[in-house]
């Protein structure tokens, strides 16, 4: 399956990226000479320093059967079925200033985060 602008298989509060956050992701797909249709992939393993880490991935290929689809300001964003239950209610952004700068992110569900903000416990 492919993602256009008519696939939302989500719903939108289920999570947000911000305009910030999409307009960075797809500077960086431009950068590497990557289509249009390049895709953000969104997921949570187990590790960090607080139990989970969030990974975002530049993913060509189209989703598959597990993945949750959305579009949200011109970007596709897939997310397998069991990181979405980690990330619901999630805002994802992009930071550019002197002292911080990358992608954050705001999870209503966690409980603690460790101190470089890409780890998180429930």
């Amino acid at each position: 399956m492919s993602p256009t602008d008519s696939d939302t298989h989500a719903p939108e509060e289920t999570l947000e990226i911000t305009k910030e956050a999409a307009k960075e992701f797809r500077h960086v797909v431009n950068q590497k000479g990557l289509p249009d249709t390049t895709a953000m992939r969104l997921s949570v393993k187990g590790g960090g320093c607080s139990g989970f880490e969030y990974q975002i991935d530049i993913e060509v290929n189209e989703a598959d059967e597990f993945d949750i689809i959305s579009t949200q300001h011109g970007l596709h964003v897939f997310i397998d079925m069991k990181s979405e239950f980690y990330m619901a209610g999630t805002t994802i952004d992009f930071n550019d200033t002197l002292m911080d700068r990358g992608f954050t992110f705001k999870n209503p569900m966690a409980s603690g985060t460790c101190g470089c903000g890409s780890s998180f416990s429930i």
